[in-house]
């Protein structure tokens, strides 16, 4: 790192808005799409009002100079029933990138973090080989994959728009010959014929919903417990997790015999993947966040893929670590693909959970532990809800 001055760490403030844009510009015109908020005041979980859940901005300065930065969610989860303060890392974002002299930016601000947050995890990373997955790793940080499904409803049009699986002309024309064959929609409906396993159940109804309540209160407590980590999901947690003003997810609440038994966030916008460089123009609907009992996870999932494919989405998709989680993907008829979706922890928080769950077994993580919910504005689509950060893919 240069030494013109020595760098330091400070809160996003309103005097670095322009050093963040230099910053950002900077990045730019070496090759990075990648861009830090130029808001000081997140648009996305603000520290207002008594927030649980909110996050910050800091910045490494050098003089004036931004030459890395991160954001940090502070937030609560369940340890086997019992509430812990924790922080989650995401957005590092270091000058090193482009210039070698920064080569050290990474490390300090992921230290700047756990000194701050000792009990500290990551989702997502963009795979094992990211600079950010070998820094966790590099320093103690114990990780899982947290597994990709998906389910081709459209296959014609799947075949047309995937472009992660379109790489070269013959492979390109192959795919177009299949779909225009009638090839690729009979695969996705013998798939779905031959994997989905519904379980049909008259007693359950599914009703949208805008906002949490009492009722979704009375779900978390009664399912937290059953899992040795998940991000607390209480009606006030999710109302700010998920916006209601500027939503881009709708939130399903599963009922049996007028008792919730859980919650679904679906995400099924149609610009969602607009001219995506893994998926073209398909429309994606995704199950972005759960809320029940492990044993339930099978009819939550059922629903909401059932409400997904009712609205007309040509490809569903899911991110999802707890093995019923997983269980009940696979029994609404989605496959297992490769996932660069991580999720890491800090030795002092790995600590606390092996204590509890040695081979974290009974751990729920999804996509909705990330920044996927984030409506803001932060970067392109293709880096912000693509594998880079969300896990679909590749």
């Amino acid at each position: 790192m240069l030494s013109h001055s020595k760098p330091r760490i400070e809160p996003f403030g309103p005097q670095h808005v322009a050093a963040v844009r230099a910053f950002n510009q900077r990045l730019g015109a070496g090759g990075i799409s990648w861009r830090f908020p130029e808001r000081w005041v997140p648009d996305w979980l603000p520290n207002v009002d008594g927030a649980r859940v909110y996050q910050e901005f800091f910045l490494l300065l050098e003089g004036e100079d931004v030459r890395g930065a991160y954001a940090l969610k502070h937030q609560d989860v369940s340890l086997s029933g019992e509430i812990q303060r924790v922080g989650s890392f995401y957005l590092p974002l270091s000058e090193g990138v482009i210039n070698p002299a920064y080569g050290l930016v990474a490390s300090r601000l992921l230290q700047d973090a756990m000194r701050r947050v000792p009990l500290l995890y990551s989702v997502g990373m963009g795979g094992r080989g990211t600079q950010v997955a070998r820094l966790v790793r590099a320093m103690g940080w114990p990780m899982q994959v947290v597994p990709f499904y998906f389910k081709v409803r459209h296959g014609s049009r799947f075949l047309r728009e995937v472009r992660y699986l379109r790489r070269g002309r013959w492979g390109a024309a192959l795919l177009d010959l299949a779909a225009a064959s009638g090839i690729g929609a009979l695969a996705a409906r013998v798939a779905d014929l031959a994997l989905t396993r519904w379980r049909t159940d008259p007693a359950v109804h599914v009703d949208a919903v805008d906002e949490g309540g009492d009722w979704l209160d009375a779900l978390w407590r009664s399912c937290a417990a059953r899992y040795s980590f998940a991000a607390v999901r209480d009606g006030g947690t999710l109302d700010q997790v998920y916006p209601a003003p500027e939503r881009n997810s709708r939130l399903l609440r599963i009922s049996r015999g007028g008792h919730a038994i859980g919650l679904a966030v679906v995400r099924d916008a149609p610009t969602s993947f607009r001219d995506s460089k893994y998926f073209g123009d398909l429309q994606v609907g995704t199950i972005v966040d759960g809320v029940a009992a492990p044993d339930h996870a099978d009819v939550v999932v059922e629903r909401a893929t059932r409400q997904l494919e009712e609205r007309g989405v040509d490809l569903l998709v899911s991110n999802q670590l707890h093995p019923a989680w997983r269980t009940a993907l696979r029994r609404a008829g989605f496959i297992r693909g490769p996932s660069n979706f991580l999720f890491a922890t800090s030795p002092a928080l790995a600590q606390r959970l092996r204590a509890r769950d040695p081979l974290w077994r009974a751990v729920h993580v999804n996509r909705g532990d990330g920044d996927a919910p984030w409506p803001g504005d932060r970067a392109t689509l293709e880096n912000w809800h693509e594998p880079f950060s969300s896990g679909i893919g590749p």
